[in-house]
């Protein structure tokens, strides 16, 4: 059994040569067309990293970059939190650390200026980051089941461009680089089917970034609000204790005979 993860939050400062390797190194294990000048270059323009570390000795086993990004749309002041590079040892996934780190992250920056929207920026080349913020913010954007409100759509455009340039095209809301800046690599979270066909939003991920195989990047935006740490911790709840019990519950009624059911047995055995 593996150990269980911990977070911990750091300037990208702080960080020496022996962690960007580590982190590095995780980045080739799951994309292509990885290059260790752009990584760290791409590293330097963020302010912080949240780091997940295994066992004693505190082995890097994932990671994700945080940039401070602010703008200014019909003259309202908004700010966003952009997720960069972002990975996660495949033998520790199912732990749900980097969501609580980020989303503590996020409340703290909240905190500090509570009266400024804030948003989480990501662009998105694999569906499960896209359902890491789609399954726990109330309000994100795009989604399948309305289209992206005008405003909203102006804020994704104006931070893409800010930050992207040219490599975002607001027709498809895409990023296409000149350059590949990495996609995952073949085989990993390799996509069946069944999980296409029965989640609404995988395929609306797949629609809407038909490029993602190649690295083409989905830009999304998610808002910060008061009550998101208290629905996650809901959904948490839920999905820890509440479901398995209910499930159990299911489970053992379903293996019980009806009451007519067992009536019906009863005078069966009787007339045998």
């Amino acid at each position: 059994m593996h150990d269980i993860l911990k977070g911990k939050i750091v300037p990208v400062s702080s960080l020496n040569s022996s962690n960007r390797s580590a982190m590095y190194g995780l980045m080739e294990c799951y994309y292509d067309n990885i290059d260790w000048e752009r990584f760290n270059s791409d590293l330097n323009e963020k302010k912080d990293v949240i780091l997940l570390l295994a066992g004693k000795d505190e082995k890097i086993k994932g990671f994700s970059t945080l940039m401070h990004v602010e703008t200014v749309v019909n003259g309202r002041k908004s700010r966003a939190i952009f997720s960069g590079d972002t990975v996660v040892d495949e033998a520790y996934w199912g732990q749900r650390i980097l969501g609580r780190m980020f989303l503590s992250y996020l409340f703290t920056q909240k905190i500090k200026n509570p009266l400024l929207p804030l948003y989480w920026l990501l662009i998105s080349k694999g569906y499960k980051t896209y359902l890491l913020m789609a399954n726990n913010f109330i309000e994100h954007y795009p989604r399948h089941e309305k289209s992206t409100p005008k405003n909203k759509q102006k804020l994704i455009d104006t931070f893409a461009t800010q930050l992207f340039g040219d490599s975002y095209c607001e027709e498809t809301g895409c990023c296409q680089f000149p350059e590949s800046l990495g996609q995952l690599r073949e085989g990993v979270a390799p996509l069946e089917k069944k999980e296409v066909d029965g989640n609404s939003r995988i395929q609306f991920f797949l629609e809407n970034n038909p490029g993602w195989i190649e690295g083409e990047e989905l830009v999304c935006l998610a808002r910060m609000s008061w009550s998101m740490p208290v629905s996650y911790l809901a959904k948490s709840w839920w999905k820890l204790v509440a479901a398995p019990w209910v499930k159990q519950e299911v489970d053992e009624l379903k293996e019980q005979p009806t009451n007519a059911q067992a009536s019906v047995d009863s005078k069966l055995e009787h007339q045998s």
